[in-house]
């Protein structure tokens, strides 16, 4: 396989934070959606997350052995293409660290969502058995019992 050149690590890791950025704008807009109980859009912000990844992975696919190559040939590069590289990586990885953080943000209020309603599921279902329970409350007093097995 050929070496990349300077340019080709440039350009990769320009594409790399450019799609970074667009992964946190798209979970920034994900976490909005889950605080405002827009479920419908919040799927179709996950199909362009997906799509997006999928983006990424092939751009990953593309160059395989890059990280290994820039590690071997960065000392090689000119400084202020080095500097470029190393300030594209450096903003790359703090985004990551913000969507890694919101995303965990998200899954948290998701996970809270879903207690919230498994407690009043849970609550409607008891009421419902202890309706069941006395559902023969309006038959007459000699035919009322209450049905100890619900």
């Amino acid at each position: 396989m050929s070496v990349p050149s300077q340019s080709c690590f440039l350009k990769t890791l320009q594409s790399r934070r450019e799609y970074y950025q667009l992964l946190l704008d798209l979970s920034l807009r994900q976490t909005d959606l889950i605080r405002t109980d827009n479920y419908i859009q919040l799927l179709e912000v996950l199909a362009q997350k997906q799509s997006l990844l999928q983006d990424m992975d092939g751009l990953r696919q593309s160059l395989p052995d890059l990280w290994q190559q820039w590690h071997s040939k960065r000392d090689t590069l000119d400084p202020l293409s080095r500097n470029v590289c190393e300030r594209m990586l450096a903003e790359s990885k703090v985004i990551l660290e913000e969507v890694m953080k919101n995303e965990q943000d998200s899954t948290d209020l998701l996970t809270q969502c879903r207690d919230y309603t498994r407690k009043n599921l849970q609550a409607i279902a008891e009421g419902t058995q202890v309706h069941e329970a006395y559902r023969d409350s309006l038959a007459p007093v000699k035919y009322r019992h209450l049905d100890i097995d619900q």
